[in-house]
């Protein structure tokens, strides 16, 4: 695509491309297009995503959905561009969470089976109770200073198509941004958050103007590979596919070569300037940027 083309898909409001279901699953016609400023930002195995500098540099907002325990991505995205807002949400966690985890934690250390335990010389089961006080008391303390940062705002709510208690939809999160106009381009987006991709997505869309980047983990595509197609289709329009690597926790789709679960990043199409950004050559999982999500596995060569 020529790049005055892709200026003009960038304030494109064509949302009208039809879907053709795919029966099989197959990563054909889902070959990234190579660009040389991918970096990884984030953990280097589970919690990291491969994205492309440019989509940093452009951010102002970086709406994050899907925290958990590992804010890596976050923290590093805040690194390399300071001056942006990061805008959090999910409902499975909170600094009220973490805090409950640790004094659980440390109950059992102040317990009475615990004292059996150290009479009983019943070693791995002490180093587990230990070690699962250090790991809560770490991240409630690296949680509370996260969300501490004058940038940083965390909601305590999920994502999803409908609003309830727990849950905000995406034009709601995405208006409580700024109370001022937000620029086009302004924002990049990071999505985990357990099969609610397939229900937000949609909605996400209605704003792709100001969304200059994704990083999406798709789950269950052994069951849900039609519903992941029809959604590409619709996010292709606008987005080009920049990298892919599958998660090696999930397994892969029976009969193919298919990872369950697929991380994928996705640019501005207007953003692309380079006049020849394929290189044919390229494998995935790519040396020094991917590694396994379960790096006590091998990660999956994926074939387009």
């Amino acid at each position: 695509m020529s790049s005055t083309n892709r200026k003009d898909a960038c304030s494109s409001k064509n949302n009208g491309a039809g879907t053709k279901e795919r029966i099989s699953a197959s990563l054909e016609g889902y070959r990234p297009t190579f660009l040389s400023d991918l970096i990884r930002v984030g953990a280097r195995h589970d919690g990291g995503y491969v994205v492309n500098k440019r989509s940093i540099l452009q951010s102002q907002y970086l709406m994050s959905f899907g925290v958990s325990t590992d804010w890596s991505f976050e923290l590093d995205f805040l690194n390399r561009k300071p001056d942006v807002t990061v805008c959090c949400f999910d409902y499975s966690v909170s600094k009220g969470v973490f805090r409950t985890n640790m004094l659980d934690a440390l109950s059992e250390i102040l317990s009475l089976r615990f004292a059996l335990l150290t009479l009983s010389l019943n070693w791995p089961r002490m180093r587990r109770k230990l070690w699962a006080l250090k790991s809560w008391t770490h991240i409630y303390r690296g949680f509370s200073r996260f969300i501490a940062k004058a940038n940083v705002r965390f909601d305590a709510r999920g994502i999803s198509n409908e609003k309830n208690a727990q849950f905000v939809t995406f034009a709601e999160a995405f208006q409580s941004l700024s109370p001022d106009e937000i620029p086009e381009n302004s924002v990049f987006v990071k999505m985990d958050i357990e099969l609610s991709e397939f229900r937000v997505l949609p909605d996400l869309l209605r704003f792709e103007q100001y969304i200059n980047g994704l990083a999406i983990e798709f789950h269950d595509l052994n069951i849900l590979w039609a519903k992941f197609a029809e959604i590409m289709e619709q996010l292709r329009i606008h987005y080009e596919i920049t990298h892919i690597h599958g998660n090696n926790y999930s397994g892969q789709i029976p009969n193919s070569r298919v990872p369950k679960v697929l991380e994928v990043t996705l640019l501005k199409k207007c953003l692309i300037l380079e006049e020849h950004p394929v290189r044919d050559n390229v494998t995935y999982p790519i040396p020094q940027l991917d590694f396994p999500n379960n790096p006590d596995e091998e990660d999956y060569s994926l074939v387009f």
